[in-house]
């Protein structure tokens, strides 16, 4: 390969193809002008990116992310091909959701990572189709789920509602709150552009916010609770 970096698309992902010999400095040079071409194609949309050719560590992934987001409007809603998992957990965390969302739940869909700086404060539920970054926020008066990295701040149930839940795909949020109850992680959070693949939901138990991991045993209890409680 002489060109450094090719890009293709398909079945909703980009791959970029990355030669395998040429010296790493010099590769971000041809990705950042590959997608620089492409930036009218990609347009501002998120998408998941497919990495092939080459294997390489955290650090040159995160040097990766930052050349795409220095070179055009996309935004990495997550790496896959280091692990062929991630979607498949992004698939079944929806079908779980789907099937306990009932018609009187309101809810916001949002496609695309929640940038450093940016605040979200809606009246319903939300849906985050990315990442929600360090130094955001996302405030819901319902439930807040993230199919992608929880790395920022999220207050679910703000007026109050203690029954209200969040869940992500990667969960290392810089502090979580449900109603009145708040969490804040002993140590600092964690956070990489690729997707640990662990799904885990925040609700209140026996008065203060707990963390455990996502399956449907645990939404069926979630669910079960606000049916008591309505």
């Amino acid at each position: 390969m002489n060109q450094g970096a090719i890009l293709k698309s398909y079945n909703g992902a980009i791959k970029l193809i990355l030669d395998p010999d040429m010296g790493f400095n010099e590769l971000l040079g041809y990705i950042r002008d590959k997608f620089y071409e492409s930036r009218k194609f990609l347009g501002s949309g998120s998408i998941i990116l497919d990495i092939d050719g080459r294997k390489l560590s955290d650090f040159e992934e995160s040097l990766v992310i930052d050349a795409i987001n220095a070179s055009c409007d996309v935004n990495i809603a997550c790496i896959v091909g280091k692990n062929e998992n991630d979607q498949e957990h992004i698939r079944k965390v929806g079908e779980i959701l789907d099937e306990r969302m009932n018609d009187d739940d309101k809810c916001r869909i949002l496609h695309g990572s929640v940038m450093n700086k940016q605040v979200i404060d809606i009246d319903d539920s939300i849906i985050i189709f990315g990442d929600v970054n360090p130094g955001s926020e996302i405030r819901s008066a319902g439930n807040i789920i993230v199919l992608g990295g929880l790395y920022g701040k999220a207050h679910a149930g703000t007026a109050g509602d203690e029954s209200a839940f969040i869940c992500s795909i990667e969960m290392e949020a810089e502090e979580l709150m449900i109603g009145e109850n708040r969490y804040v992680p002993e140590s600092k959070p964690i956070w990489s552009a690729v997707l640990k693949s662990s799904p885990k939901v925040a609700r209140i138990c026996e008065g203060e916010i707990t963390i455990s991991p996502l399956n449907r045993v645990v939404m069926e209890k979630i669910y079960d609770s606000k049916k008591l409680q309505a």
